[in-house]
């Protein structure tokens, strides 16, 4: 095992494009447990004695004499190291707590398809691959959506898991209500498509506008691409997945009016656990300096020295 570990340790990999380089060492460690919980498993089965596992898994000393100790002193030198168990710290994700960078996002001269991205992932807080994933269909922005069959009342998105060409695929099914100006946002964007490519009748709601891919379904990579142009016109760095975590904060901290119940923020997010939702009630630094700053406490006054 030793030996193994060593190798491990040692021996460079492939990694790209011919770029060789050493295993990390969390790496090694976690090789070396997943062997060591196999021969447990085989102990239990009876396939290995009890004591080889023992001989893995527990506290070791270093036998005392010319070859075990140190010039023959007779003493136990255990192997086992002790290390200290470090607490994570969880942090809030990063969001654009600043409402003039919030401002500044929603201003940028864009074109229609790039400002419709953008105000849905900001305003329906979606993952950017449910949002390439949605179909026409998926989209009912009537204050009276029967006529798509959908009983629904007022705008919203279904986010259901379609198999668009670009691989995108929705991670939770749910329902998620949107204000009423993406419609006419969405509106903008299809005539914008049909300036571009045609009436094509393709089902994906965000397609690629010019080069030879014109028409299909938009993919990950031009998404990217958008972020980092956004980034620059903005001066700071942004990426699709901070539109959601701003709109979460927003909702569970009332930004924008009321604040969220956190059951509703979880189903709206498409959360699974309420742990998921939980990081982002992180308190910020402002909200802690204005809970302990209260201008109604009067506090008694004391003596001085001299009194």
């Amino acid at each position: 095992m030793v030996r193994w570990k060593n190798h491990l340790s040692v021996t460079p990999v492939q990694r790209g494009a011919g770029v060789a380089r050493l295993r990390r060492p969390a790496t090694v460690g976690a090789w070396l447990v997943a062997v060591v919980e196999f021969y447990r498993w085989a102990a239990l089965e009876g396939l290995v004695p009890k004591a080889l596992v023992a001989r893995l898994s527990e506290e070791q000393f270093v036998r005392p004499g010319p070859r075990g100790g140190e010039r023959g002193r007779m003493r136990s030198v255990p192997v086992k190291e002790l290390r200290v168990r470090t607490v994570e710290v969880p942090r809030a994700p990063a969001w654009l707590s600043e409402e003039a960078d919030r401002r500044a996002l929603l201003a940028l001269p864009l074109r229609q398809r790039d400002r419709f991205l953008v105000e849905l992932l900001y305003f329906a807080g979606l993952r950017v691959g449910e949002a390439l994933s949605l179909f026409r269909e998926d989209l009912h922005l009537l204050a009276d959506n029967r006529p798509h069959g959908c009983v629904i009342r007022g705008p919203h998105v279904h986010v259901v898991r379609n198999r668009p060409a670009n691989g995108a695929r929705a991670k939770s099914l749910r329902v998620v209500p949107v204000p009423a100006e993406l419609a006419f946002s969405y509106q903008e964007a299809l005539r914008e498509r049909i300036d571009r490519v045609g009436d094509d009748r393709g089902q994906n709601v965000f397609v690629a506008l010019d080069g030879p891919t014109a028409g299909q379904a938009l993919s990950y990579a031009r998404v990217v691409d958008l972020f980092r142009r956004l980034s620059k016109l903005l001066g700071f760095k942004i990426r699709p997945h901070v539109l959601r975590h701003t709109r979460a904060t927003i909702w569970l901290r009332g930004l924008e009016g009321v604040p969220v119940d956190l059951d509703v923020v979880r189903v709206l997010l498409g959360h699974r656990s309420i742990a998921s939702t939980l990081i982002y009630t992180h308190a910020s630094e402002e909200s802690l300096r204005a809970a302990v700053a209260n201008p109604a406490v009067q506090f008694p006054k004391f003596p001085g020295p001299g009194a």
